[in-house]
């Protein structure tokens, strides 16, 4: 990546932008000065040996026709599961459905938890550190009610 910033910048120096400005600013010699640049290289983290985390469990199991599941945890406390089936497999309305968890160890010592499903619904995330939509208030949601059950009344006005 370093290597590839300073050739991009020693390109941008011997560049010929002249062609740029008017012809009020041309020059009909070809005299370049090319400004070496100025390479420093920092990098953003220390480098550190950290030993690796073991694997404690692991599980991997895949039917081969939509169906899997697997799981793991590691030493550190991450721990995560999924287990997705094919619903109507062959038909027109297949779909997979995956459900799962994981959890982890926050910076301040607090194990966080979500729970989720994947559907033909979406994706949807509970978990007790996670905002939760506020509830539909009751007339919006008589008018849902009300635009589900009649929409030939909506659909010919426009």
């Amino acid at each position: 990546m370093k290597v590839l910033i300073v050739l991009a910048l020693v390109a941008a120096a011997a560049a010929d932008v002249s062609h740029l400005f008017g012809a009020q600013h041309q020059h009909h010699h070809h005299h370049h000065e090319v400004a070496a640049p100025v390479v420093r290289s920092f990098d953003s983290f220390p480098a550190q040996y950290q030993k690796p985390i073991a694997i404690l469990r692991q599980v991997q199991d895949n039917s081969g026709l939509g169906d899997y599941k697997y799981a793991f945890e590691t030493e550190n406390g991450i721990q995560v599961q999924e287990e997705a089936v094919l619903k109507n497999a062959g038909s027109k309305d297949e779909a997979k459905s995956a459900q799962g968890s994981y959890s982890y160890t926050g910076p301040d010592g607090q194990v966080y938890t979500v729970q989720w499903v994947a559907d033909e619904n979406g994706y949807r995330a509970s978990g007790a550190h996670l905002p939760v939509a506020p509830e539909i208030p009751a007339e919006i949601q008589r008018s849902l009610e009300f635009n589900a059950a009649n929409p030939q009344q909506f659909d010919q006005q426009f």
